[in-house]
């Protein structure tokens, strides 16, 4: 037989099983994995180098000096007194007395006495006591039963209402600067506008716009912002609107109407936003509008020109207005 039909013989071909492992290699491998240490992920903050204290540890160990105590912790003024560059730019405090720690009792500390600071910082030893003020203190009243505040007193308040809590004037400017039923964010870009405003300086007044006659001093204003605020909104709030009535002829005409305070208003603050967008726009929105309200009170705001317009065309247009006589 020619060999090679004999290396094809089905006898010669030996299957050997691969999932059945010899059971000493399996024991072994099963023993090498056990006694191996399990591999632990190392994060960004692992195998970092070792603490001060560690290190002066170290290096008193080899050095032969008395290493610090690791428990305790080492006090600054040790590392500082080792190091020249160190107690160079330390702080005055530990320069004159490197035993200090942070936190010691020093001769300007405020638990001191009268008489010890004086001895301490050489001032008058007749220094006067403050005399503190006496509070009355009202007792704690009587709490129903289950109740975590106390009733209040009726009849309540017309002040006590939930919804008027905010100036008229900051909730209707509130409302107007809302988008998209956002009023949370509405009342941030408010909070921000009246602490600009607070940080303003008293502005000038300007002959040619005339400011509101029950309105506070200028020089008040900024310690109020929400009467700065108001300030602005009622002096270029206009008193009349243009209503176009269909006349004689099948022509519209002009018709002056005078208008509430709350649509005085909201006619003034549009006019201020409006001219509050055109500003430039690496401004917030609170910043834009705090701006455009100083600019409204000294008189350089764009809202002045429309105010003068609206008024120039009802006067020109009084003669269509017609009076009912009873």
């Amino acid at each position: 037989m020619p060999p090679r039909t004999l290396l094809l013989r089905p006898q010669c071909v030996q299957i050997v099983p691969f999932r059945a492992p010899c059971p000493a290699t399996a024991a072994f491998v099963f023993r090498s994995y056990s006694l191996a240490p399990p591999k632990v992920p190392k994060g960004p903050n692992q195998d970092v180098l070792p603490h001060v204290s560690e290190e002066a540890a170290a290096t008193a160990k080899i050095t032969g000096e008395t290493p610090p105590d690791l428990e305790q912790g080492t006090p600054i003024s040790e590392v500082i007194k080792r190091d020249p560059q160190a107690m160079k730019h330390a702080p005055s405090v530990l320069k004159t007395d490197p035993t200090a720690t942070p936190g010691s009792k020093r001769e300007y500390s405020t638990l001191m006495g009268a008489g010890d600071r004086a001895e301490g910082l050489g001032r008058a030893t007749d220094i006067p006591p403050v005399q503190v003020d006496a509070v009355e203190i009202n007792p704690r009243p009587t709490l129903p039963e289950g109740a975590k505040y106390p009733l209040p007193d009726l009849p309540l308040p017309a002040t006590s209402i939930m919804r008027k809590r905010y100036s008229p004037v900051v909730e209707q400017v509130t409302n107007l600067i809302m988008r998209d039923g956002k009023k949370a964010t509405a009342h941030s870009v408010m909070t921000e506008v009246l602490a600009i405003l607070r940080t303003k300086s008293a502005p000038v007044a300007n002959a040619r716009t005339p400011i509101i006659p029950t309105a506070p001093p200028l020089s008040s204003l900024p310690s109020d912002p929400v009467a700065y605020l108001q300030t602005a909104i009622d002096s270029v709030a206009p008193l009349l609107r243009i209503k176009s009535v269909k006349g004689s002829g099948g022509f519209r005409e002009s018709v002056p109407s005078p208008m509430f305070l709350q649509q005085r208003r909201r006619k003034a603050v549009m006019w201020i936003i409006e001219a509050a967008d055109k500003k430039k726009a690496r401004m917030s929105l609170a910043e834009r509008l705090a701006e455009e309200i100083v600019a409204v009170v000294e008189g350089r705001s764009s809202a002045w020109d429309k105010r003068q317009q609206v008024h120039k065309t009802a006067v020109a247009s009084r003669a269509n207005v017609k009076v009912k006589i009873l």
